[in-house]
């Protein structure tokens, strides 16, 4: 039986008291894995040890004579990252986090195109962080999983019932994703016991979409982009996000009904590339600006970077990226980046300047969320 190691358990390695790796097969867990490599379908087990590290197997449902095979490692905080060699020759990396003790989801590349993956989650729990191909659904045919068409009724569903933001205007789609999730964390009491998986949840599904992170993460490197292989890309723009996500996530649990006012836009038919600008207000605080510079494309309008009071969030990383690769080349920065992901908010605070710290304050106001004291 193929086999894939699970995430989840590793995730909790390094704390304190757990047993050394000599004992880890007596506290490892196994679990099922569904992924979505290149838009084939590959089903596999995970198994995980208590000390952080493992193995992994996973095999092609369209082609069963191609396996992968890999490791990875893990962190208390955010998950890991992994790698794998197939059997057909190509290679895959990927990041994951956990949602619980034994169960996670995550992303990452595979012969150069997007792979995800749930473990220890049914298929239907797997839907929202699976990327299935277009017009097709997971189905159990009795035995196993598959990838079967959709329904022709549901295949023929209207474009606006997809992807409704694709017909929005900038700015009135970030406004109404902003009322929507400020009415989500006033209405839930997860989030008002601050619930680290709630939070998550709502910004990978709700707030994630808007923006580019290939794009944000290929100005953020700049030049220094086309050094980067398309497996050291897809990792800096997978970490990126990391280090932003972290950020929402925290804004998210802290929010204390603030206000947001964005401002009315005309926007040319022909347009590709717009500012949205807003105030945001706050009792005992001065009014701060945000723009928002988006683009259009296929998937709709998206943001590729943010300015609080004039000063670029992707221009403030820049420099800190630029010093990292000088120093490391792109190797780098990836582990620079990655290290900092994984260790505790003080050394993400550490990592970056004071700028830095108060654009990603800032930042929050996307979700409608303040930090006070920041």
């Amino acid at each position: 039986m193929y086999k894939l190691l699970i995430a989840g358990i590793a995730a909790c390695a390094g704390v304190a008291g757990w047993p050394s790796p000599a004992h880890a097969d007596l506290l490892s867990r196994t679990g099922a894995v569904i992924a979505i490599m290149a838009d084939d379908l590959f089903l596999g087990e995970a198994e995980g040890h208590l000390s952080g590290a493992g193995t992994i197997a996973i095999q092609s449902q369209r082609d069963p004579s191609i396996t992968c095979l890999g490791k990875f490692t893990s962190s208390a905080e955010l998950g890991g990252l992994g790698q794998m060699q197939c059997s057909n020759g190509a290679t895959g990396t990927y990041h994951f986090k956990r949602l619980s003790l034994e169960k996670g989801y995550g992303e990452g590349s595979y012969r150069q195109r997007s792979m995800s993956f749930t473990y220890g989650l049914t298929a239907g729990e797997s839907q929202p962080y699976l990327k299935l191909p277009a017009g097709k659904k997971l189905e159990h045919n009795g035995k196993t999983l598959e990838l079967v068409d959709v329904a022709p009724a549901q295949a023929a569903a209207p474009p606006q019932a997809i992807a409704p933001s694709q017909a929005l205007a900038p700015d009135v789609l970030l406004n109404a994703v902003t009322l929507e999730v400020i009415a989500i964390i006033k209405q839930d009491k997860d989030f008002q016991a601050g619930r680290p998986m709630k939070v998550a949840h709502l910004v990978e599904t709700k707030i994630l979409p808007l923006f580019d992170f290939v794009h944000m993460t290929r100005l953020a490197v700049a030049r220094n982009w086309r050094l980067a292989s398309p497996e050291q890309q897809a990792t800096l723009t997978m970490e990126f996000k990391t280090l932003l996500v972290r950020t929402y996530s925290t804004a998210l649990s802290t929010y204390r009904d603030q206000v947001i006012e964005f401002k009315p836009l005309r926007v040319d038919p022909a347009s590709t590339d717009i500012t949205v600008r807003s105030d945001v207000r706050q009792s005992g605080t001065e009014r701060l600006s945000i723009d928002y510079d988006m683009q259009k494309t296929p998937a709709g309008w998206k943001v590729y970077d943010i300015k609080v009071s004039g000063v670029s969030l992707v221009t403030t990383y820049r420099e800190t990226f630029a010093e990292k690769v000088r120093d490391g080349g792109v190797d780098g920065l990836i582990k620079s980046l990655s290290d900092k992901n994984r260790q505790g908010e003080s050394s993400l605070r550490s990592f970056t300047t004071q700028s830095v710290e108060r654009m990603h304050a800032m930042l929050a106001f996307l979700l409608g969320a303040w930090q006070k004291g920041e």
